[in-house]
């Protein structure tokens, strides 16, 4: 029961008691009366019995609160008084049976007080969160004093400030910030309180000083901060000694490659100039020693159609001349289509390498239909480059074969690729006179012959202007023979084996 219940009950209880005390004195006074009392007498009696009741109903009121209400509310407060003296407030109220409004209240203390040790607790906890992430944390950080005239003055520093400047702790909190910056630093820390007294966050870099004297740079970012109604600086500070060293290296390195684009930009100029001259130059042979070259072929062939007026040695003489003349003019032929091909624009595309050895035997075939050939071309072998340079490139190569194999009665050509370390290499092998492996670094050479002009015709250029596109594309080339045994080319280009359709 409630102790609004209880004192409600002791309330009536009293009242019905008194009113019918009073009540059936009344009646009796009103029937039988007081013998030498007079009414008014009477009735004033009465009123000072009912204000007596009322006395008597307020004293056993005062007792009922001292004894129940103000003895439970002294032992609540007694019991909180002592939970509130313990730091840990892990005491509790004790509840008791009768489940009435105090044990409510102590219920809800009891509440409370739960809610504030878990407060407590969580408060622990993020205490020492922060205190681990300011003592572990790898930049240095101050909390630093803005008030009270100790502007400056470093209140607490991690674990990293003590490390990057090498004093103790308390070497640094007797310190103040000025201490520790160089000459230079302090120049704009002035510049730089008055940002973070406005409530702004600065970042700015600066110099520091160690205890031993050096100097080094650091990233600084600073705030305003309020702990425990003080307001402080807290400064993040970052060595960024070794981002300057590479600043620094950076800024060598650049300069050398401003030096390196100058010489090559001279370099460029200088090559254009010199294609420029190479230019003139192929004009010149084109045009100016033609001509010459022209007339004497000419006039060696007249003398040699008049073979009557001409003695045998004569005859001989002119017949060198004539053919040497026209040799050179293959030359200067020969010459000209390789640097107009150094020159040739370059469109990239996927080029039929099968396709184009196929055609050049066929017309090869049709010069000589007398020959036996015996073909192996790989079909469907694909490549990335021009076109036009590529049929130049196998075409030559397709030719040389067929040229060194024109002594055998089956001519054997074979095309194909193959990988080597995951990259292309395609190869055009014939059964030809071959070539001795000791000579193979002369093959690419301009106008440089391994064999009996007279035996194979030829201008000395083909190879050279193959290796020069192979070259254009990125790739290499290179050859593989034995004397009287055949050759075998092999180029690569780039890329990974295609074949067509796929």
């Amino acid at each position: 029961m409630t102790l609004f219940n209880k004192t409600i009950l002791i309330v009536a209880g009293t009242s019905i008691v008194l009113v019918t005390v009073l009540a059936a004195a009344s009646g009796y006074i009103l029937l039988e009366g007081f013998p030498g009392f007079e009414e008014k007498t009477i009735i004033s009696y009465l009123i000072m019995s009912l204000f007596a009741a009322w006395l008597v109903l307020c004293s056993v009121m005062l007792l009922f609160f001292r004894k129940t209400i103000l003895a439970r509310m002294s032992a609540l407060g007694a019991s909180v008084r002592r939970i509130c003296a313990n730091p840990d407030l892990n005491g509790r109220l004790v509840l008791g049976d009768d489940k009435d409004e105090f044990d409510g209240l102590a219920a809800n203390i009891n509440s409370m007080l739960d809610s504030l040790e878990t407060s407590r607790q969580q408060m622990r906890e993020n205490e020492l969160r922060y205190r681990t992430l300011f003592e572990r944390a790898p930049d240095s950080i101050f909390v630093v004093a803005i008030e009270n005239g100790c502007i400056g003055r470093i209140v607490a520093a991690n674990q990293a400030a003590i490390d990057q400047h090498g004093y103790t702790m308390d070497e640094l909190r007797s310190m103040n910030m000025a201490e520790l910056n160089t000459p230079e630093s302090n120049e704009v820390s002035g510049r730089l309180m008055e940002q973070i007294s406005r409530g702004d966050w600065v970042t700015e870099e600066l110099w520091r000083r160690r205890k031993d004297g050096s100097s080094f740079p650091l990233e600084v970012h600073a705030g305003l901060v309020s702990i425990k109604g003080h307001n402080y600086f807290l400064c993040f500070d970052r060595d960024i000694t070794a981002r300057k060293k590479v600043e620094a290296a950076d800024r060598i390195y650049m300069e050398q490659f401003r030096q390196i684009n100058s010489e090559l930009a001279r370099k460029a100029n200088d090559l254009e100039a010199a294609n420029r001259e190479l230019e003139a130059f192929n004009y010149s042979v084109s045009h100016d020693m033609r001509g010459p070259l022209t007339r004497i072929s000419g006039y060696c062939q007249l003398m040699l159609d008049d073979a009557g007026s001409l003695e045998s040695s004569h005859r001989e003489y002119l017949t060198r001349i004539y053919e040497s003349s026209c040799w050179l003019d293959e030359m200067i032929d020969a010459m000209l289509k390789l640097s107009q091909l150094v020159r040739a624009e370059f469109v990239p595309r996927q080029v039929d390498l099968s396709a184009i050895c196929k055609d050049a035997l066929r017309e090869l075939s049709m010069g000589e239909p007398d020959r036996v050939l015996e073909a192996d071309i790989r079909p469907g072998v694909v490549a990335e480059g021009d076109a036009n340079l590529l049929k130049i490139a196998l075409v030559n190569l397709v030719s040389n074969a067929w040229k060194y194999s024109s002594g055998r009665e089956v001519t054997r050509i074979e095309f194909g690729v193959s990988n080597r370390q995951q990259q292309s290499v395609y190869y055009i092998r014939d059964n030809g006179v071959g070539f001795d492996m000791k000579d193979a670094g002369r093959l690419f050479r301009v106008f440089t012959r391994l064999h009996n002009q007279d035996l194979f015709a030829g201008s000395g250029i083909g190879l050279a202007t193959v290796q020069r596109i192979i070259s254009r594309h990125g790739g290499k080339i290179w050859a593989e023979g034995e004397p009287d045994k055949g050759a075998a080319f092999f180029f690569t280009i780039g890329g990974i084996v295609q074949e067509s359709g796929s």
